[in-house]
């Protein structure tokens, strides 16, 4: 039925004229009927709203500690409950069939549990196939991109830092495009992306990074028939500011990946090789990782080997500098190999428990990428450590 609420009060206000002039239906009839249509539209609306809109979110809390003050992912010898917590909602507003509004709120630990926005974007889905996204966005660089904060969605405790934290951030503002390309039994993804983004890292060892990212663009491709999925990436864009110390005046940074998965229900299978270049001071980087996993009942043991390491060390180490700026260029090689054995057990429905021991070695003669042992090495030429072992206990949950 349709009616028109500005209506109402014109016709509540007939409804309770004299006797006289209403003499064929009763004061009394006529109130009780029009409650009755008030009554029937606000549960028609409260119900179309209600089909609109989507909500859901997610939940992580971990404990962290390591045999030593390392420092990698945030662990040392204290008990640390804030690093891999975080809890997330997540809003979806179906404007029409093939328009929608998405915002994410994100509270992490270790940003003293501040609400950001992780998403916040309209999308929508034209007739050819073709999606368009625009707002603030998940920069599509990995495998786990889209849902990097889902914990419940990865198999591991964490996703691999050795790859995962060669790119500093993690959204970006900017629109996106997507087609999917759909064969008898499998489906490929192409997806252009571009934009703008910032990077503000705090140090305690060093000067803190301040960057603007601009020219943002890159594209990806992503295969799967849902048990195989290979996926190919490319996205360069413009830094200008200051990281560790040094300045960046529009330098070009790219990045290219390569991933792939095997999933048949039991046996588990993923890898990434990724590579950063920039041009200048800041270091190039080569990383990779594979995890093998096996799923037994509820029960999924896992083992993963990653690495990373400078691909530039000789270039930067050549360029005539200031004494100070060569070394903290210098500080920037890294290398490090990273071993870890995990169980993720299922106990409940949407409830995910982890157990991950992570070795961290092969340092060489740099950092291996932990702050820590920075001044040590700037000052003496040393480490102070040589390596690590990280314990995590976590919970992951969606609801």
């Amino acid at each position: 039925m349709n009616f028109n609420l500005k209506a109402l009060p014109i016709a509540i206000s007939i409804a309770l004229l004299p006797s006289a002039v209403l003499a064929d239906e009763s004061t009394e009839a006529k109130v009780a009927k029009l409650e009755q249509q008030v009554q029937s539209l606000q549960a028609q609306q409260t119900k179309s709203l209600a089909d609109k809109f989507n909500f859901n979110g997610f939940i992580s809390g971990a404990y962290i500690s390591a045999d030593n003050n390392a420092g990698y992912n945030g662990a040392t010898t204290s008990a640390d409950f804030s690093q891999d917590s975080k809890i997330g909602f997540q809003g979806t507003f179906n404007i029409s069939n093939n328009t929608q509004a998405v915002l994410q709120l994100m509270m992490k630990g270790e940003n003293d549990w501040d609400v950001e926005a992780e998403w916040a974007y309209l999308s929508h889905r034209f007739d050819n196939g073709i999606k368009i996204r625009g707002g603030k966005l998940r920069v599509p660089l990995f495998m786990y991109s889209d849902y990097l904060d889902v914990g419940y969605a990865q198999p591991f405790a964490r996703p691999p830092g050795e790859v995962y934290d060669q790119v500093p951030f993690s959204s970006y503002t900017g629109v996106d495009l997507a087609y999917d390309f759909e064969f008898d039994d499998s489906t490929l993804t192409v997806q252009a992306f571009g934009g703008e983004s910032d990077v503000e890292v705090e140090s305690d060892t060093s000067s803190d990074t301040n960057l603007d990212l601009s020219n943002l663009m890159g594209i990806n491709a992503s295969w799967t028939d849902l048990t195989w999925t290979v996926r190919a990436v490319y996205g360069e864009t413009v830094l200008d500011g200051t990281a560790s110390g040094l300045g960046i005046d529009d330098e070009k940074a790219t990045f290219n990946g390569l991933g792939g998965s095997y999933d048949n229900g039991s046996f588990l299978a993923v890898a990434e090789w990724t590579t950063v270049d920039i041009e200048g001071l800041l270091a190039d980087t080569e990383s990779a990782y594979l995890t093998l996993g096996y799923r037994i009942s509820s029960f999924t043991p896992y083992v993963t080997a990653a690495y990373v390491k400078t691909t530039d060390n000789d270039v930067r180490g050549a360029i005539p500098l200031p004494e100070l700026a060569a070394q903290l260029s210098a500080a920037l090689n890294e290398e490090r190999t990273a071993y870890s054995v995990g169980l993720r057990w299922d106990a409940i429905d949407n409830v995910a428990l982890k157990f991950d021991v992570t070795y961290l070695t092969d340092f060489g003669d740099t950092t291996g990428g932990t702050s820590p042992n920075l001044l040590p090495l700037l000052m003496t030429g040393e480490n102070m450590y040589d390596d690590s072992m990280v314990y995590t206990v976590k919970f992951d949950a969606v609801f």
